[in-house]
């Protein structure tokens, strides 16, 4: 015979508390002290407790989604932040959105669980994998947690991710240089703790040595996504790495910083130098010249994260859209005049 499952009675007696605080930590209140606020989790996952509306959610239908983010000043975040939105929109859904203050938050105990009080069918985790992240996350989920989806990383993290082939598309600009004459082909990386910095060098770098080109020291310089650090970045390029004649970037916004640093120091892209970035963020056509980069479907991979819950909630809703439990979207090289040199292969 199977014990008694816990109630907000049997938490709120073991807490000390009223049942009125256990469901505002429940629901993520402020009014809630940091301590009590813990004590109470701690006691829920010891006893088991799943609240009453997410019970009710198991049985009847939920058409609410959770969204856990992190970084929405990055172009790439904010934009499948888009994507998401006009999905569940448009499939009549509503979002809870709760933003991280940083992507190393690992106690993600607290924002799972008010998400499941309020009856959510899916959580998207749409924070990049940057450390150890993803797997904290995981130690974190309670249990009885609808699915969660996480979108931008390493496909072996998490049982159910969506990404974009990072390798792949590094691996195509840096050949599409190699292609058009570039011998000693640089490389700005993103912040190398982030998987998909991690995998942009890793695509750079294999293009490189499968060309019969060595990787130095000097042609690698780590820059943190902002275009200041990609100004700074050039810089240390043009003093460490003298023989350079192009600059893989691994995202637009260092890449336009390229552009300003090179023109400032009287280099012409593309004959001198050539530049290409990674993202396909939409005004890096309109950077001057106008720059070769690898364009990410960002609004595409937030609608598919929409329709993956969807379909889990709904096994006949089935498209050739959506994909197994990993699914790796391929990204496509956008040749611009920042790159293409006479004489190059198109």
């Amino acid at each position: 015979m199977q014990p008694p499952k816990a109630t907000i009675k049997d938490v709120a007696r073991a807490c000390g508390v009223s049942t009125q605080t256990i469901s505002r930590v429940l629901n993520d209140r402020v009014d809630v002290s940091s301590a009590t606020r813990e004590k109470v989790l701690a006691v829920i996952d010891q006893m088991g407790y799943l609240p009453n509306a997410y019970a009710r959610g198991m049985r009847q239908q939920s058409s609410t989604l959770g969204v856990i983010l992190s970084g929405l000043q990055h172009k790439g975040i904010s934009t499948t932040l888009k994507g998401i939105t006009l999905e569940a929109q448009n499939l009549g859904l509503d979002l809870i959105l709760k933003e991280l203050p940083n992507f190393e938050t690992t106690n993600m105990k607290p924002l799972i669980q008010s998400l499941m009080a309020q009856q959510v069918m899916g959580i998207i985790y749409a924070a990049p994998e940057v450390g150890d992240n993803w797997v904290q996350v995981q130690k974190s989920i309670p249990p009885h947690c609808p699915p969660i989806v996480y979108l931008k990383g390493n496909p072996s993290s998490a049982p159910l991710t969506i990404s974009i082939d990072n390798y792949e598309g590094a691996y195509l600009v840096s050949n599409h240089l190699i292609e058009q004459g570039y011998q000693n082909i640089a490389h700005i990386s993103g912040p190398l703790d982030w998987f998909e910095a991690r995998e942009r060098k890793r695509g750079w770098s294999q293009a490189l040595l499968d060309s019969g080109r060595t990787v130095s020291d000097n042609s690698l310089q780590e820059g943190s996504w902002d275009i200041a650090s990609g100004y700074d970045a050039f810089e240390r390029l043009l003093k460490r790495y003298t023989e350079m004649d192009a600059v893989f970037v691994a995202n637009d916004q260092m890449a336009l910083a390229v552009l300003s640093c090179a023109w400032q120091h009287g280099l012409k892209v593309p004959e001198q130098l050539g530049v290409a970035g990674f993202d396909g963020i939409s005004e890096s056509a309109y950077f001057i010249p106008s720059l070769t980069t690898i364009k990410q479907d960002f609004r595409g991979l937030g609608a598919l994260a929409v329709r993956k819950i969807k379909q889990l909630q709904e096994p006949e809703m089935s498209s050739s859209k959506v994909g197994s439990d990993t699914t790796i979207l391929t990204p496509d090289l956008i040749i611009r005049s920042s790159t293409r040199r006479s004489g190059g292969r198109t």
